[in-house]
């Protein structure tokens, strides 16, 4: 017998093993994440209600979104790696619980105050899906495991959607907030259960040695971008802007300094700079720049007066809804089918066609925006390239990555998404703000030309970053022993 044969029917036989329990793995973890995506969709269009009920203003109303992607932004490297470290099951239990926690205390807070002290609680909201990746990628064999995340991801979506909706339909049915906001806390109880009770732990473990400094360092550098990117979307490059960028990007050298001599680094830079690796990881950046904050810059434009501004369509917030669902669904359902495409065209195939769709959309956004047709069809491009990349990306990165460190690579690739999403919303606002029209406080059609153009363009270079991988990850076939 070959060396060959030994080798595949030995990974078959673990393969074997692995696919025990799938549908209970992925039957359960599809339920978390939908609980997930509707806790993030549910309280957008309570928004002008949360004002009144906590009387707030508008501007101090956005701090409800910011102190959660800041929690977000330093929790989800730290407990990714935990999980890498200590059990993803188990850090996804205290994940699952601290969001609860969280979302209990927003619902019954008398302040507005001690309701983003349970916005900071749900932070760990943003690590689930990661931990999951980690635990589907240990139990489950390489074809499953790609169909279990494109699942995960689709319910992700599918969730949101049906947290908006739900958002609709209790906020003018229940007499008071507190009852409406205690709405996903019923769910986040359900999901406490199923991670407690049906979810099984991962099997593979990193060194135990935990490098305080390095995660102390890269905690400390998503705060100064964030807060500076906070400042930014409200003075523009105002003195403390420069300061608290210029701050990260000097303890960010220094901690880079730090990882590549620790013994067991918080993270391993050798792993993020791999050829397989480093171009998922400027995709996850894109993508973040196009999803998160592409998403409000086109809401913005299509709800425009065009009897005031010259552009948009006059949209009321519940079109607007409809809108956002026309891009939602076709990522949904593109999802579920990402290990079918995989299969015939690789996961690099996948993600060239999703980055091709994003750049088709973002060239009719910049030249036919005048046709409301013509948008629509960008935006279920849009929809269908997000999918591929949302599906895809977390996949590659789990398979390349050594398999006691997939908590910390998907984690990474969740942050920057964030993060991407973070800057290209505090850089468009300031584009738009350059063009602004005189006296009306609206940009000009300019304004969201260029910032459809900064889109497109950062595709393309996210496109041209995958022609650097030379060769796929090859798909292992098992031979059985006779």
């Amino acid at each position: 017998m070959s060396e060959q044969q030994v080798t595949g029917a030995s990974t078959g036989a673990k393969t074997s093993n692995k696919t025990a329990g799938v549908a209970t793995i992925v039957g359960f973890l599809f339920f978390v994440e939908i609980s997930s995506g509707f806790l993030q969709g549910y309280y957008t269009p309570l928004f002008s209600e949360l004002t009144t009920h906590w009387g707030v203003s508008d501007a101090s109303i956005t701090w409800f979104v910011t102190v959660q992607t800041l929690a977000a932004g330093v929790c989800v490297p730290i407990l990714a790696k935990l999980g890498d470290i200590f059990g993803h099951r188990r850090i996804l239990r205290i994940s699952v619980l601290a969001v609860a926690i969280g979302s209990l205390i927003v619902a019954v807070s008398p302040s507005y105050e001690l309701a983003l002290l349970g916005r900071v609680l749900v932070g760990p909201l943003a690590v689930w899906l990661p931990l999951e990746i980690a635990i589907v990628h240990s139990r489950l064999s390489q074809t499953t495991a790609r169909r279990a995340i494109g699942m995960l991801v689709a319910s992700i979506t599918l969730g949101a959607v049906l947290g908006s909706i739900a958002a609709g339909l209790v906020g003018s049915k229940l007499p008071n907030m507190s009852l409406v906001l205690l709405v996903p806390v019923g769910l986040l109880v359900l999901c406490t259960i199923a991670v407690f009770v049906a979810v099984p732990e991962s099997t593979e473990r990193a060194n135990p040695k935990i490098d305080t400094i390095g995660f102390v360092g890269l905690g400390l550098v998503m705060l100064l971008i964030m807060g500076g990117l906070q400042t930014a979307s409200r003075g523009g490059l105002a003195l403390a802007t420069t300061l608290l960028i210029g701050g990260a990007v000097l303890v960010f050298i220094a901690w880079v300094w730090w990882e590549k001599r620790a013994k067991a680094p918080a993270i391993d830079i050798s792993i993020v700079t791999k050829p397989q690796l480093w171009p998922a990881y400027l995709i996850s950046f894109v993508l973040g720049m196009l999803l998160l904050g592409g998403q409000t810059i086109l809401m913005t434009f299509v709800g425009a007066d065009p009897d005031k501004v010259g552009y948009g369509f006059g949209f009321p917030p519940s079109k607007l809804a409809l809108v956002t669902i026309l891009g939602v669904l076709p990522a949904t359902i593109i999802s579920f089918f990402i290990a079918n495409l995989a299969k015939k065209i690789g996961l690099l195939g996948v993600l060239a066609t999703g980055l091709v769709l994003c750049i088709a959309g973002a060239v009719m956004l910049a030249t036919l925006n005048g046709s409301l047709p013509m948008i629509y069809v960008a935006i279920i491009l849009n929809g269908f390239g997000s999918g591929l990349l949302l599906a895809g990306l977390p996949a590659l990165i789990a398979e390349e990555s050594p398999a006691d460190s997939t908590g910390i690579a998907t984690g990474i690739y969740n942050s920057l998404k964030t993060l991407g999403g973070a800057i290209s919303s505090a850089v468009f606002g300031m584009v738009l703000a350059i063009f602004t029209i005189e006296g009306s406080g609206a940009s000009t059609q300019t304004g969201y030309v260029v910032v459809w153009a900064i889109g497109g363009v950062s595709a393309v270079l996210a496109l041209l970053s995958l022609l650097t991988i030379r060769k796929a990850r090859p798909v292992t076939t098992f031979v059985e022993l006779p």
